[in-house]
């Protein structure tokens, strides 16, 4: 016999936007007590990435965006952030491999066609 789950599922909060997230749970105490239902059930509700963090999202009106953040030493090893490895298209970044306070500057841009000459 197949193990049941229980999913919750949200939509996101902005209008007209239909993107959805589903969390699954082995029992329905766990969904019912889940932090998930109490933070985006809670009137909060739940927000897609392109609404949640807007300015990261790359569009013909935002061309570029840029990310930075410097390396700093912990007890138990050196982050970027909460990372001790960073990577993205093309690169690799362990934060062990540079000194603390390195900054780690990623910038991502689009660069439309040139229209077509007539």
């Amino acid at each position: 016999m197949a193990k049941r789950e229980w999913p919750l599922r949200f939509t996101c909060k902005h209008p007209g936007c239909t993107d959805s997230t589903t969390f699954r749970y082995d029992t329905r105490r766990e969904r019912s007590e889940s932090w998930e239902l109490r933070t985006y059930g809670g009137g909060n509700g739940w927000a897609c990435v392109r609404h949640s963090n807007p300015e990261r999202v790359l569009s013909a009106e935002n061309p570029e965006t840029r990310f930075e953040v410097a390396s700093l030493q912990r007890e138990y090893g050196r982050f970027f952030g909460n990372q001790g490895l960073v990577t993205g298209p093309g690169f690799l970044a362990y934060a062990k491999d540079f000194p603390e306070g390195t900054k780690l500057i990623i910038t991502a841009r689009i660069e439309f066609p040139e229209a077509p000459h007539e």
